[in-house]
């Protein structure tokens, strides 16, 4: 259990440090000044998503294996098609 939640810490960690999350943040805060206050919050909110999805990624592959990631996705293809098929009809 102890191994899970120090798998989890890193998880996240290694999300906002990621050369991605870290490039973006770079030219946030480089070109900040040339945008308008909507423009930072919206680069800022998507700062924010860029984190969130690579640390929901990270954690998965901490907590399921390969075959549980793969059932997900199955199980996440069915409820898009789910969803399409009652959006539609």
């Amino acid at each position: 259990m102890l191994s899970t939640a120090t798998a989890l810490i890193e998880a996240v960690n290694d999300a906002i440090m990621d050369d991605e999350s870290m490039d973006l943040a770079r030219v946030i805060l480089q070109t900040h000044n040339e945008m308008s206050n909507d423009e930072f919050a919206k680069a800022i909110y998507f700062y924010s998503g860029v984190i969130a999805s690579a640390a929901a990624d990270k954690v998965t592959k901490v907590l399921l294996n390969e075959t549980q990631i793969r059932e997900l996705m199955n199980t996440i293809d069915e409820m898009e098609q789910i969803r399409n098929e009652v959006l539609n009809g």
